[in-house]
């Protein structure tokens, strides 16, 4: 079963009222298109929607993030089962973490950067030379140091 929802969408960041635009959510696809043109269409592993401030949605389609402000959030919501987030003066930010100059949209880009981090070591990683390579080169380097000494004594 395919659900229709009406609203405006945007890029993340961008002010104004957006572009008109229809959300078509169904089992398998979700197609986006603006007037009489298709914006595009998506498989289901290709989509992702997640709440934003003030009744907004966040759409990443194929990649692609776009910001969509649905005519009716709350049955958006409700049909899509994707809840809607708390407004912004709502939720608690830590006191230790100086989020004064971010906005929602930048706070979730650095955030989802933060979780996609990896050590600099690898716990799995063995460092690619064993130290039983690295002590054999050692001393074949020594030797070869001292034959190239004992070389240039006799020359």
């Amino acid at each position: 079963m395919t659900q229709t929802f009406t609203g405006a969408v945007m890029l993340p960041g961008e002010s104004g009222n957006g572009i008109e635009a229809t959300l078509s959510l169904d089992p398998e696809l979700v197609t986006l298109t603006a007037g009489d043109s298709q914006l595009g269409s998506w498989d289901r592993s290709e989509y992702l929607i997640s709440p934003e401030s003030d009744g907004a949605f966040g759409l990443t389609l194929g990649g692609e993030t776009l910001l969509f402000r649905p005519d009716s959030p709350s049955e958006f919501s409700s049909t899509s089962a994707v809840p809607m987030a708390e407004p912004l003066e709502a939720r608690e930010v830590p006191a230790a973490a100086d989020n004064s100059d971010m906005d929602a949209a930048e706070r979730m880009y650095v955030d989802a950067a933060i979780t996609g981090v990896r050590p600099l070591k690898d716990p799995n990683d063995d460092g690619g030379l064993s130290k039983g390579f690295v002590a054999v080169m050692s001393v074949f380097a020594t030797l070869l140091c001292l034959a190239a000494l004992v070389t240039a004594a006799l020359v």
